[in-house]
């Protein structure tokens, strides 16, 4: 930020009366300064107060309680890291560039702790279409590389090779592998819909290959193709079928063969921005590929290009070495900061992998995003 810098800085909270503050005035308070709205909305005066000068609270991610309600996690974090990183999302917002002709994705690559700042990274597939790029938007770097344009497959028929999983008892956990009539995927640890407390199963909407799949069954692939529930609703732009339970079967807030394999809730977009900040690694179980980590490459971000459905709130992370065929609907997901031995948090879903010149990372729809839109949650 340049001296001349006139934009809210999260530091300023600091300067004001926060611990005799009404909640509304406070509220107000931490959305002036540049607070997101949902840090704003679960921070308290105590959680500014246990920040030094230099840093600022944020809500790192949402952990089910004994009720099964959601509870922030909370951390501090270096203001100026915090502004640079709420800049980039604004700039992103502002950017549109993703309906242009020859741009195929965009999205934000948070900045280091006491390193390089944020930027935005756009990838086109036509050298051209780098004129319709600027180089900055305000303060933030944009990066431009070209990609070829290429397809993305990441379900395929059931061949018979998939790690097959006898259901104990009616529970079934995430990372095991499921399929539809044609095609097979990998299971997510249960959904929750926010508005009833209801369980679902899963899975990539493209493990059903289309768009209307309402009451399409959904197999457990145990050797038998056991049928576990059929699509309740799917989301083509999330790429997110949720399927409600047969009688006698539940899904698991657990991720099979890790542990702790307890999933306790998910990351907030400022929770993968610092995780990316400190170079945490996200995980993830397949069915094809098993057990792979990688680093969070960018967030926030959004594409058009591959499919036929502009596809926002997409999570960029790993290599594409980690990611095949029948993998799609697993998610991505790290120990929990808080208490790592208890269990982990998700970061998002699996949809998708790379493998044109330009472009090697696992690409998903992030969980934040899903709740934003569909109100679901992990």
């Amino acid at each position: 930020m340049g001296e001349d810098d006139t934009r809210p800085r999260t530091s300023a909270v600091h300067d004001e009366p926060v611990g005799t503050m009404g909640r509304r005035r406070f509220v107000d308070t931490l959305l002036s300064a540049g607070f997101g709205a949902l840090s704003a909305g679960l921070l308290t005066a105590d959680d500014v107060a246990a920040a030094s000068r230099d840093e600022v609270p944020i809500v790192y991610g949402l952990v089910r309680d004994e009720s099964g309600e959601f509870r922030p996690r909370r951390k501090t974090v270096p203001a100026d890291w915090y502004d640079d990183f709420r800049s980039a999302l604004a700039a992103h917002r502002t950017l549109e560039v993703i309906s242009r002709e020859g741009v195929a994705s965009s999205a934000v690559a948070p900045g280091e702790f006491g390193g390089a700042n944020a930027s935005i990274r756009v990838e086109v597939t036509a050298e051209e279409a780098r004129g319709e790029v600027p180089e900055r938007v305000e303060d933030t770097p944009v990066e431009v590389r070209k990609v070829a344009a290429e397809e993305t497959h990441s379900a395929r028929g059931w061949d018979g090779e998939t790690n097959a999983y006898e259901s104990v008892g009616g529970g079934v956990p995430g990372s095991v592998g499921v399929a539809s009539d044609d095609l097979y995927g990998t299971l997510a640890p249960a959904m929750r819909d926010s508005t009833d407390g209801s369980l679902y199963f899963a899975t990539s909407n493209h493990v059903f290959d289309g768009t209307d799949n309402r009451g399409a069954p959904l197999y457990l692939l145990d050797g038998d193709r056991t049928e576990i529930g059929a699509v309740q609703s799917g989301y083509p732009k999330s790429d997110l079928a949720c399927v409600r339970p047969k009688s006698g079967y539940q899904p698991l807030h657990r991720i099979r063969e890790e542990s702790p394999g307890r999933v306790l809730g998910q990351f907030t977009k400022p929770g993968l921005a610092d995780l990316k900040a400190a170079g945490e690694p996200l995980e993830k179980i397949g069915i094809k590929t098993g057990h792979t980590k990688g680093k969070i490459q960018a967030i926030d971000g959004m594409t058009c290009a591959y499919g036929a459905i502009c596809k926002q709130g997409q999570l960029k992370w790993g290599r594409e070495s980690g990611f095949a065929d029948g993998d799609s609907g697993s998610v991505n997901y790290h120990p929990d900061p808080d208490d790592p031995d208890a269990g982990v948090l998700v970061g998002g879903f699996n949809n998708a992998r790379t493998w044109w010149p330009g472009e090697n990372y696992i690409w998903g729809t992030s969980a934040h995003h899903i709740t934003e839109k569909h109100g679901f949650t992990f």
